[in-house]
């Protein structure tokens, strides 16, 4: 009996999940801009509600954590996650698919990662590289499973009127160095709409969070008007509505700048204003995926 009770103790203390506690860690982005933010920051108390609902108790800590810009960053959130006895997390990167964020720039700042170059340019952003004796497991984005297109499916629904005149326009940000995963992602999403609505016509673009709008995703949208009487246009972007790109973004002319939306005049063009954000759907993508580290 002694040697069973001696045997057990040592089972318990090699055991993380006895010995300590489990936290699950959301992280996206960040941006400077508040309106960016808190749709994202508000994925934290879904989530939460969610694992109540359906009775999962396992993650003591549920966290959101910002990349970069803003408050709460992923080292203070970590941190704060030590200081609460947590000693394995599962860190999902709210980002919508494979990119030099995701693969490199967040396993940096977890200090899963190292490279010189890699370390030196996220601490001249003011970036703080995680200190911690947690161990941290990586999950994948958003890509896998691709909540997405059920999420872009209703919200293009909601602005058509008549799918046979319509065009479907998809922006998203991309990464060059990462495109067939981007391009196949896209078309997929695409295409499946394209087959729930009855929409023809599709086109993408790649534009960098409205920073390349005038020059990638204006040729597109008027190549699209061109062929159809109405087009919509949606975005791949988590917190970044389309019609705030189309409504901002500008290109110089002859020595003066002019907004993008002036090519749009007279054109029957619907820009979605949100994101994928808020939608439901997100969280319980994040639920899923942790399940399923939790099941391995």
């Amino acid at each position: 009996m002694k040697k069973i009770f001696l045997t057990l103790l040592v089972l318990i203390s090699i055991n993380p999940f006895a010995q300590g506690k489990i936290g699950l860690l959301i992280i996206a982005h960040g941006s400077p801009s508040e309106q960016w933010n808190q749709p994202v920051l508000n994925i934290e108390n879904q989530v939460k509600e969610l694992l109540k609902t359906k009775n999962i108790s396992d993650f003591d800590e549920v966290r959101v954590a910002l990349m970069e810009f803003t408050d709460p960053s992923i080292a203070t959130v970590l941190k704060d996650m030590e200081n609460k006895g947590i000693t394995k997390v599962y860190a999902l990167p709210l980002f919508i698919a494979p990119s030099g964020h995701s693969l490199y720039d967040i396993p940096t700042i977890l200090g899963l990662y190292y490279n010189q170059e890699m370390v030196d340019d996220i601490k001249e952003e003011g970036i703080k590289i995680v200190d911690t004796r947690i161990k941290i497991t990586v999950g994948p984005t958003l890509d896998y499973k691709n909540v997405m297109k059920d999420i872009l499916l209703d919200k293009v629904n909601n602005l058509s009127d008549n799918s046979v005149e319509e065009a479907l326009i998809i922006l998203a940000h991309g990464d060059k160095n990462f495109k067939p995963i981007w391009e196949e992602l896209i078309n997929e999403t695409g295409n499946y709409i394209l087959g729930k609505t009855g929409i023809e016509y599709f086109d993408k673009a790649f534009v960098e969070v409205g920073q390349s709008f005038a020059i990638d995703g204006v040729s597109p949208i008027i190549k699209a008007s061109e062929n159809k009487k109405k087009v919509i246009v949606v975005g791949m972007y988590l917190s970044m509505g389309v019609k705030n790109m189309a409504e901002n973004s500008g290109f110089i002319m002859m020595g003066r700048t002019v907004k993008s939306k002036k090519m749009f005049e007279g054109k029957n063009i619907v820009f979605l204003e949100h994101g994928l954000l808020p939608d439901k759907r997100i969280a319980e993508w994040i639920v899923d995926r942790a399940v399923e580290w939790l099941n391995n």
